[in-house]
């Protein structure tokens, strides 16, 4: 009878055995998640090279500046910004058809040189404000304001995805 073990004490033992079992590949899974997600929240890469098209403003390199690092280092990357585009949209809506909306898409085309070889790629974000007919001044303000900040989300895309696709 010593070497017996209740049932109901072996029944909690397997229970506890399975509770352990997610516990453990819970506790060995989080900090791998979080290393990835280290990985993709990064705000800066590094290439050998970074080109401008002509065409890109001068505000958008400065703030590129921020994100986009040149190093001497011939082992990484070249990045070729062809083109920088914004697209304004009115949104309409209401028995009258007026703007109610105006919508910003603001597009980024790029290219990455590596030993490997070349890739392009084009990166879209869009955001939306209130028309504000009475005072246009006003609008086109906001307006700029909005391309300022998509300037910003932009980069951070670009970023992003240069992290995601390895290079």
């Amino acid at each position: 009878m010593e070497g017996m073990i209740h049932p109901d004490l072996k029944t909690f033992l397997m229970g506890l055995h399975k509770v352990l079992k997610f516990l453990f590949a819970f506790l060995i899974f989080i900090p791998i998640s979080g290393c990835q997600h280290q990985l993709i929240n990064s705000k800066t890469k590094e290439f050998n090279v970074i080109e401008f098209n002509p065409k890109i403003s001068s505000s958008f390199k400065s703030k590129s500046k921020k994100y986009l690092v040149q190093v001497s280092d011939m082992g990484h990357p070249k990045l070729i910004i062809h083109n920088l585009d914004y697209q304004k949209k009115n949104l309409f809506s209401g028995s009258s058809a007026r703007p109610t909306q105006i919508e910003i898409l603001g597009k980024l085309n790029y290219e990455v040189t590596t030993l490997e070889g070349r890739q392009r790629g084009i990166i879209s974000v869009n955001t939306q404000l209130p028309s504000n007919e009475p005072n246009p001044q006003a609008e086109i303000s906001a307006q700029n304001k909005l391309i300022n900040e998509l300037e910003f989300l932009l980069l951070e895309r670009l970023v992003q995805e240069l992290h995601l696709i390895g290079n």
